[in-house]
């Protein structure tokens, strides 16, 4: 996830399992209909989307809304944004640590007794408050912490979220799919190359951008002495400090499973998420909404641990090329 975007609300807490299911592709509510956002909450002007281009669903908390969270697949936890706590009267029980690209940090936790993304149910938690930037004036992240045994399928042409289980739901045709694992029972790891390296890749719709590990960018380096890196600059704003971004690599062609990803722009560092994980030492790709937004559509079976995207029309000799 990660948000304005690298932000990983990964808590050491038991995860709520979903009652029932949402099979609706919901949109969210305009966010010119809520004035609860403060002008220190963001900085950027309206995407399709939210102000990252990330998808936004709508959610009942606590019986009111729809409110809109960002969905975000690299999240264990949902959180709450600190000025929809104080609009809805939730006061601090709590702290719990919060990790992120940059490092770890501490959150206040609120007691939230209900969330709902149609009629998908989530049992109360104990969820982060947070504010600032990180949310980019949304009202909170919609984690995973419901999905296990459901499909996740995003819409990124209408913007719009669909969750169903996964046992016995209807096959995505003309979807690609690629097998993938899971890792700390939400993780979604798939595996791909990059100029004959294999990578990990990491599914993170919570993220604007794409990053890559020290060891993916020396295992390149490995196999072209003349490698060439563009450099690019950037803020990453996390739940803790500004991140300055400052070196970036220019990766011409991702392969995974039957699809080709060209032309991404990877930010390159030592970041603590990749330590947390304990994939400091395997090249990995953490795949954010940059590329992922260049799909159709996108889908997480948790039940299956698969993942599929769906296409757009530039399909060449029978590789679908996502450009």
């Amino acid at each position: 996830m990660g948000a304005f975007g690298r932000f990983f609300a990964m808590l050491a807490c038991a995860a709520g399992l979903a009652t029932a299911a949402s099979a609706e592709c919901l949109d969210a509510p305009d966010l010119a209909a809520y004035q609860t956002a403060r002008p220190e909450d963001f900085a950027l002007g309206p995407t399709r989307s939210d102000r990252l281009g990330r998808v936004v669903a709508p959610v009942i908390v606590n019986g009111h809304g729809p409110y809109r969270f960002i969905v975000d697949t690299g999240a264990n936890r949902s959180v709450v944004s600190q000025t929809l706590a104080e609009q809805l009267g939730l006061t601090p029980v709590g702290t719990g640590q919060v990790h992120s690209v940059h490092g770890v940090s501490t959150a206040q936790l609120v007691d939230v007794d209900s969330l709902r993304y149609g009629e998908m149910s989530l049992a109360g938690e104990s969820l982060p408050m947070l504010h600032g930037a990180v949310l980019a004036g949304e009202h909170g992240l919609l984690g995973v912490d419901g999905m296990r045994g459901r499909r996740l399928r995003m819409d990124f042409d209408r913007n719009c979220i669909e969750i169903v289980p996964s046992e016995g739901a209807r096959r995505l045709r003309g979807w690609a799919s690629i097998r993938g694992e899971l890792r700390f029972g939400h993780l979604v790891v798939v595996r791909g190359s990059i100029n004959g390296v294999r990578v990990n890749l990491l599914i993170d719709t919570g993220s604007d951008s794409s990053l890559a590990n020290n060891a993916l960018r020396d295992a390149l380096n490995a196999r072209v002495r003349d490698n060439r890196q563009r450099v690019d600059y950037a803020i990453a704003y996390t739940a803790g400090d500004r991140v300055i971004l400052n070196r970036a690599m220019l990766v011409q062609r991702l392969s995974m499973g039957e699809l080709e990803v060209r032309n991404i722009t990877a930010f390159v560092g030592d970041f603590h998420i990749f330590n947390f994980w304990g994939l400091q030492d395997e090249p990995t790709l953490l795949v954010g909404m940059d590329v992922l937004s260049q799909a159709r559509g996108l889908a997480i079976d948790y039940g299956r641990g698969t993942v599929h995207l769906r296409p757009r029309d530039n399909l060449y000799f029978g590789t679908r090329v996502l450009n």
